[in-house]
Formats: structure tokens, sequence, C-alpha cells
């Protein structure tokens, strides 16, 4: 099997992963539950580990920071199982400095849907945004 991902799955995984950074995603636990898979877990970018039911009760009550995305790469890594790599920052408020990170998240496709399993956040040094991305 190759790992090229197909250009219509890349941009749709591009879209999903866009989606849970939405403040109306993020307040929708109904939302939220089609988008993560049961057994998703995620390394936040202090090294601490959330697990769905974490998320679920923790993300429709947060302010939603302000963020940005670009530099999208995805792969293959098995029938069913991609993975998308990017750069992301994002601040509290317009008045606080912006954090980078690279992101990686799997996303497996599960009963005819596209849902995330894993997701992690590195913190890394400034780069240039492309707000057009």
């Amino acid at each position: 099997m190759s790992n090229k991902i197909k250009a219509d799955l890349l941009q749709q995984l591009i879209e999903l992963e866009r989606q849970l950074l939405e403040p109306s995603v993020r307040q929708s636990s109904e939302k939220l539950a089609h988008l993560l898979s049961d057994d998703f877990y995620e390394i936040s970018a202090n090294g601490l580990i959330f697990n769905k039911a974490h998320v679920m009760s923790r993300l429709p009550d947060e302010k939603v920071p302000q963020f940005y995305n670009q530099a999208f790469n995805g792969r293959m890594l098995s029938e069913g199982l991609a993975q998308l790599s990017y750069q992301a920052a994002y601040r509290r408020s317009v008045k606080c400095q912006l954090n980078y990170s690279v992101r990686m998240s799997l996303w497996r496709l599960e009963q005819q849907s596209w849902r995330l399993v894993f997701h992690q956040g590195t913190p890394c040094g400034e780069f240039i945004l492309h707000l057009d991305d």
C-alpha cells in the first residue's frame, strides 16, 4: 500500500481538523462526540494526556482560543488510518502573544466517518503565519 493520500481526502481531513477549532463545534457535545473516536486521546503541549471523556467535559465550557493553522501534510498509515501534520499558532485573547506548535493527528475511518483517534501539539519556535492558507 502506498502512503500517498488522495487530494480530496486530505482536504476533507483538513476541514474536519479545522471544525474542531470552531466555537460552534467545541461548545457542542454532540458534534464533538461525532468527531472524536471513543478511544481518542491527546498529549497536550505540556505533556498531559487527555481522553475523550475529559475533552468532552472540558471543551464545551472553555473560552475558545484564537487559532491559525497552515502547512498541512497528510499520509496514509494503513487502509482507513490517516496522519495529518501541520503548524498551528494560537492565543487566548487578542492581547496575548501567539503560542506556536507543530501538530499531528491520526484520523481513522469508522462506520463510514472519519474520526480523530489521536492528537498531539508540540511547542516550537515562531514561524511566519500565512493567513491565506
